[in-house]
């Protein structure tokens, strides 16, 4: 009889479990695919609207319309020299940065390798926002400094060369993170072989350092171009105003064009050359970190650093830290606050200075629209940060702990989100919650409920890499111990896995509520309407109508906030763990 119910137990079990695993691969399935296939299908429309679309419709018209519009290659040019600028500047800041903490003497290394991170803090949108404030060609703060003080000509923001820096130092400190590890478990032997072999310093580092390092350089490179590509806030911001549009924007701008109807069929067809570019940029990253066994670096022998001494070029060092820590926070954080109290904008002076005020601040707290749009970000968070953490949880389970027919297929469908730009996602998800809408009586397409399904979607990616990691350091034995005892499967999740995964769980749930508050493009891809407005979207909003004061005001408080919630994540150690990168 005893026998008889523990098999009567044990095939209970593998039912439920072949349940949820049909289940969950059957969501990442409909989530992932689905609005990739609206995407397709929507690229060869020719219907007005997507609700319109049938395969009678079908052609090659939005192909044709692209291919033989000159501002397309004009766009390519754009874009390319935007991602390479931006790409170029980005890492090769983030290497010195990253080379003077583990390989020199500089003073204060725990405070650089503490604030460079900082800086992910500052929102991309809102670090635009601040320059074109310092540096617009009208009413830029230091533009008349430079012209009336200096006498040496104004600088406009409102160009490539603007948009690559401002998009550079965005870029540092998520490829910081990921350089001082390569050169932290890198064997400095091996370089001083090359010093003793008579090589010089340039030539050890082309022939040694950076060969050692390339596979985890073009990690760094594709990541940091991927993020680059994808990124609408700091284009939107410096290249709408001057015409210059890359892949991100333009699609933005045929979607939300108000002199005329959407090309929503050309946007699609825009977006897969996107797609094309982001699925072959990572196929050759997959068969570059395949070949990194030919690289190892990182034996059993023990060893430690060697430190440069850096003489009198510390001066030189500890200033480089400085302007990049004044450039990517302090400066725009001032340039907020200081028009944030502003009664109307105008050029600093001293006179100014009696004249600040909080009643921006006391405006938007008598706004009826702050509070709505307080509660939809509350909304956004809660659930996006939530449900993407638990939905990881889940899909790691059955990737790693499971023998799931599908867990390969399973892995790389949660993976496939990453290598989709999240403009792009944005275009696919108006396709397919247009035609949810049509066919069902439910109403999804606009409100928040439709960016907090493409964060979802979009941020699992993330979430199951992080998950996947924390779950293979579990042993297979604490399980099984948990089943022998009679426990069920959600009750061994929640008594066994959940305490031990607490701090993996923690850092993708922070790591998504940072990005659902810094991410503007897919919001304002997927919103209608001002009652389904979030904080991203209200921003970019007031900044389009002019009403910069108080566009400070929000983003003065926001950046406070963010500051706030990122050094509690450094104190408390969840950053560690997590990479809080893309923003």
């Amino acid at each position: 009889m005893n026998l008889i119910n523990t098999l009567s137990r044990l095939f209970g079990r593998l039912s439920l479990m072949s349940l949820w695993h049909h289940l969950i691969f059957f969501l990442v399935f409909i989530g992932v695919v689905i609005p990739l296939v609206f995407l397709v299908l929507g690229s060869f429309s020719m219907a007005d609207l997507p609700t319109d679309f049938t395969f009678d419709t079908m052609g090659l018209d939005n192909y044709e319309e692209v291919w033989w519009d000159p501002s397309t290659y004009k766009l390519f040019y754009n874009t390319a020299i935007y991602v390479t600028g931006s790409v170029i500047f980005g890492i090769t800041l983030a290497a010195m940065l990253a080379w003077m903490v583990e390989r020199t003497d500089i003073p204060g290394k725990m405070w650089i390798y503490a604030g460079v991170p900082m800086t992910l803090a500052m929102p991309g949108m809102l670090q635009a926002m601040a320059w074109v404030l310092l540096l617009s060609p009208r009413i830029g703060y230091l533009n008349v400094f430079l012209d009336d003080v200096l006498g040496i000509g104004r600088i406009n923001v409102y160009t490539l060369g603007g948009i690559i820096f401002v998009e550079g130092l965005r870029l540092v400190p998520t490829a910081f993170l990921m350089l001082v590890p390569l050169l932290r478990s890198m064997d400095p032997t091996l370089e001083e072989a090359s010093f003793m072999s008579g090589a010089g310093p340039a030539s050890t580092l082309r022939k040694v350092t950076l060969r050692l390092m390339a596979p985890g350089m073009v990690a760094v490179i594709i990541y940091q171009a991927m993020t680059a590509l994808e990124v609408f806030e700091v284009p939107g911001v410096l290249g709408l105003p001057g015409g210059i549009y890359v892949f991100s924007t333009k699609i933005y701008s045929i979607i939300n064009t108000q002199s005329a109807l959407p090309a929503y069929g050309q946007a699609n067809a825009l977006s897969m050359f996107y797609l094309v570019i982001a699925v072959v940029t990572t196929f050759f990253y997959a068969r570059m970190i395949s070949k990194s066994e030919r690289f190892t670096i990182v034996t059993g022998k023990g060893y430690r650093p060697r430190l440069m001494e850096l003489g009198r070029w510390r001066g030189l060092a500890i200033s480089l830290v400085v302007a990049f820590l004044v450039l990517s926070v302090l400066l725009p954080l001032l340039v907020l606050v200081y028009t944030s109290l502003l009664p109307y904008l105008q050029e600093p002076s001293w006179e100014v200075l009696g004249k600040l005020t909080f009643r921006h601040y006391v405006k938007l707290s008598q706004d009826p629209i702050i509070g709505t749009v307080l509660w939809n970000t509350f909304l956004l968070v809660v659930i996006s940060s939530t449900v993407t953490t638990v939905f990881s949880f889940l899909i790691s389970m059955v990737v790693v702990r499971s023998k799931f027919w599908g867990r390969r297929l399973l892995d790389q469908l949660s993976f496939m989100p990453h290598a989709i730009p999240g403009i792009v996602m944005g275009v696919a998800f108006i396709w397919m919650f247009l035609k949810i809408d049509q066919w069902t009586s439910i109403n999804i397409y606009g409100t928040v409920w439709s960016i907090c399904i493409g964060f979802i979607l979009s941020f699992i990616a993330y979430g199951t890499r992080a998950m996947n990691a924390a779950l293979l350091q579990l042993h297979k034995e604490l399980e099984e111990a948990a089943y022998t005892s009679g426990a069920t499967v959600w009750r061994t999740m929640r008594k066994v896995f959940m305490p031990l995964l607490m701090p993996a769980l923690a850092g993708v749930w922070i790591w998504v509520m940072l990005h659902v508050i810094r991410i503007a493009g897919m919001p304002l891809i997927l919103y209608q309407g001002p009652e389904n407005q979030v904080l991203a979207v209200l921003i970019w909003n007031e900044w389009d109508h002019g009403h910069i004061e108080i566009v400070a005001a929000i983003g003065t408080l926001m950046l406070i906030g963010l500051l706030l919630i990122t050094m509690g994540l450094r104190l408390f150690g969840f950053g560690r763990g997590t990479n809080i990168q893309k923003s």
